[in-house]
């Protein structure tokens, strides 16, 4: 029982905050059935929205957490299949069997097709948490739904009326089971680790087990994942033949650079952009074509977006510290410093990096969205992505070394990018574009070049460290 327990709090363990809310949720909704003989239908219909997006928010957590559980060594534990299944049979129970049960006690209508419905959206959670490719699946549904809203509301309303519903959706629940557990279950060899400093854009929001192992990738994350890896290879090779030709120290920092920063060279940062450009576009032509939006809340996604690169960085540079230690011998620098600026050099071109995402994202929203001051939005987003830049991998260079100070850092960072850009926005519509990009240009160039030096200083001040990370 201890074993089924531990499963059991595997959500709990690894997003805590969000295990929480959702567990609060199925409380929310276990008072709300206590409810019904007060309030009627209203609970009833509250408890089931409650149970229902809890149901599917904690499969989804619990698939996520399968992907690190279910490796080859793990069925070599006493009996791991059965407290597994054990585990599997005590989340059904909290979350399908006693709410339907207490809601057909309590006299709820249409109560079957409720439970039957909470245990479809265990199966979905299930298998969106483990294969992505369902989750493609899934949002192609309702991406056809949005595009026939009539018509949908015409099939829902016929299959709530239909006897074969129920059992129908109970065949699509079993088959989504077996689906994912077949995946799941099957022992593969280990998956190969990937350089913590590794910018696909893809699978970062993937929970990592506890020990750090990589989780399984689904087939559509490895074909993308194998032509970021073709990319930084010919990079990388590139590089090193120009370096045999003609060595030189400039020649040297690229070869630095493609070894740091693998998916960041020209073709993968091409790559990455038609990508997001795809979906993108799919979703604002597919699921956003009826909807009216503030167009320049695009430069702010943008800057988002391109802030988001540099986390990572300070999470991979951490863990990339023993690693870092064959890279110190390999150079030998003369000084501590020296190694340190090495460093420095190598990373700076994340800034432009980071400015060119922005344009990109910016001039691709500007063009789906039709906005209506499209150089306003530009001008603003390129110049508020590169200070925002600058200070970004100025923090996170040396920054605090605890997971919570990187937390609160990454949220200041982004909220005062946020508030940047708004206010450029507002200068450049009151100023014009050419004074009040001036005035932009002077206030956060000068306040990012400013934190970069004193960054830059401590950072070569630092000695190196090669210690692996505590946390």
């Amino acid at each position: 029982m201890k074993a089924v327990w531990q499963l059991w709090l595997q959500p709990c363990r690894q997003t805590t905050l969000i295990a929480v809310l959702v567990q609060l949720m199925w409380l929310g909704g276990a008072v709300a059935l206590g409810l019904m003989p007060a309030m009627g239908n209203a609970a009833a219909s509250g408890a089931a929205i409650l149970f229902g997006g809890g149901t599917w928010l904690w499969f989804m957590m619990i698939g996520q957490c399968l992907r690190g559980l279910c490796r080859p060594e793990s069925f070599l534990l006493p009996d791991f299949r059965r407290h597994l299944a054990w585990a599997g049979a005590l989340e059904l129970a909290q979350w399908v069997l006693l709410p339907t049960l207490a809601a057909a006690v309590l006299g709820a209508p249409h109560v079957w097709l409720a439970g039957t419905l909470i245990l479809l959206l265990a199966a979905i959670g299930l298998a969106s948490g483990t294969e992505r490719y369902i989750n493609l699946m899934i949002w192609g549904v309702f991406v056809l739904a949005g595009w026939k809203p009539g018509l949908a509301s015409q099939i829902a309303r016929a299959a709530a009326a239909s006897p074969l519903t129920i059992p129908l959706l109970l065949l699509v629940a079993v088959l989504l089971v077996r689906l994912t557990l077949r995946s799941m279950l099957r022992i593969e060899d280990r998956e190969a680790d990937v350089s913590p400093l590794s910018n696909t854009q893809l699978g970062r929001s993937r929970m990592r087990p506890v020990d750090g192992r990589p989780a399984r990738r689904g087939k559509l994350t490895k074909v993308i994942t194998a032509w970021f890896d073709g990319t930084s290879q010919r990079a990388m090779e590139s590089a090193l033949a120009r370096y045999r030709q003609r060595p030189s120290w400039r020649l040297r920092a690229v070869l630095v650079r493609r070894l740091l920063l693998p998916h960041d060279n020209p073709q993968a940062i091409a790559l990455r952009l038609l990508l997001v450009a795809v979906i993108v576009s799919f979703y604002v032509i597919a699921v956003m074509h009826r909807q009216r939006f503030n167009a320049e809340i695009v430069g702010a996604y943008a800057i988002l977006l391109c802030l988001s690169r540099f986390p990572q960085l300070g999470r991979g540079m951490r863990r990339m510290q023993p690693n870092l230690a064959d890279l110190y011998l390999t150079l030998a620098p003369q000084t501590r410093a020296d190694y340190q600026k090495t460093l420095i050099d190598a990373l700076l071109i994340l800034v432009p990096i980071s400015v060119l995402s922005a344009l990109a994202y910016t001039a691709l929203g500007v063009v789906l969205v039709h906005a209506t001051e499209p150089a306003r939005m530009l001008v603003d987003a390129a110049i508020v992505a590169a200070p925002a830049s600058l200070v970004a991998l100025a923090v996170h260079l040396i920054g605090p070394e605890g997971t919570l100070g990187r937390s609160l850092v990454d949220i200041v960072v982004t909220l005062g990018a946020m508030a940047v850009y708004w206010g450029g926005y507002w200068l450049l519509g009151t100023l014009g574009l050419a004074l009040g990009g001036l005035v932009l240009v002077i206030v956060t160039m000068s306040f990012g070049l400013t934190v970069w030096v004193a960054a830059q200083r401590e950072y070569q001040r630092r000695p190196p460290c090669f210690d692996a990370p505590l946390t």
